[in-house]
């Protein structure tokens, strides 16, 4: 049985395949959250953690996640801005803040969240793994077994987590990290995959076997035109959600220096989106 999404070398159809690891870690996760969230703390379910975990599931399952293992390397760079950029943020903000403080003052989850906060721990994590996970070698050894291809989404999720926890992340007992650091953090997390990106835009040839030798999925669409939209999407669409949060932050930022008392955490982009 095929539990996860790989490059199989099959000619593409659209007929529908079942990926039943991908529904188990949706399953999973969400298991987790309506155990720990509704029934131990008696807490509505976040619409944000919702949206995090649909993230997930459209980047992994058919037809993105199936596309994205073995045919279109543009449509992989989809399911990385998903899993990296976009469902960890809604994934954290989902998370009441009662849990959250209890897993701060956990034995083991407790060193692990004061050593991520660091930021250079996070930007470290995150961008070791987009640019492991987007080394040719690294990319056609691992996408074509279905364990492979789950490190690399599983990287991806990781990565994702680290940097967003440092924004949205409030130790308890200390002040948040002050908004002019966070947009310079920010920032500097959009440098780096300038890098892959800028290689897939302007490589002569394509980089990765897997996506030059797969079933053309769309004859029109040739492998170096298909890389060319990867690297394209990688930078202009992947940055969105960072500058979104930026942005959110400035203009937070912004209004309060208008206002005499300030909320409690008047830094966390977490409570600032909750709003």
């Amino acid at each position: 049985m095929t539990w996860w999404c790989s490059a199989t070398g099959e000619l593409w159809t659209w007929s529908w395949r079942a990926y039943p690891g991908v529904w188990m870690l949706v399953a999973l996760l969400f298991g987790w959250y309506w155990r720990r969230v509704h029934l131990r703390e008696g807490l509505p379910l976040s619409p944000w953690f919702m949206v995090g975990l649909l993230c997930i599931w459209a980047a992994l399952d058919w037809p993105i996640g199936a596309l994205g293992a073995g045919y279109l390397v543009s449509v992989h760079t989809v399911s990385y801005i998903l899993l990296a950029l976009v469902a960890p943020p809604c994934l954290i903000l989902g998370i009441p803040a009662p849990v959250i403080d209890a897993a701060w003052r956990s034995p083991r989850a407790g060193p692990v969240l004061r050593l991520a906060i660091r930021p250079w721990f996070a930007l470290t994590v995150f961008n070791v793994a987009l640019f492991l996970t987007h080394l040719p070698g690294v990319v056609d050894t691992l996408m074509a077994s279905q364990v492979g291809a789950f490190v690399v989404d599983l990287a991806w999720l990781l990565g994702g987590l680290a940097l967003w926890w440092p924004v949205m992340g409030v130790e308890p007992g200390k002040a948040p990290m002050r908004r002019p650091l966070k947009m310079a953090y920010l920032f500097a997390s959009t440098l780096p995959p300038i890098i892959p990106s800028a290689f897939l835009t302007f490589a002569e040839y394509p980089l990765y076997a897997t996506y030059e030798l797969a079933p053309r999925v769309f004859p029109i669409l040739t492998a170096q035109q298909d890389q060319q939209v990867a690297g394209l999407l990688m930078k202009l669409v992947g940055d969105l959600p960072v500058w979104f949060a930026f942005g959110v932050i400035f203009f937070r930022w912004a209004r309060d220096s208008n206002v005499t008392a300030p909320p409690v955490h008047p830094d966390s982009l977490r409570s600032t989106v909750a709003r």
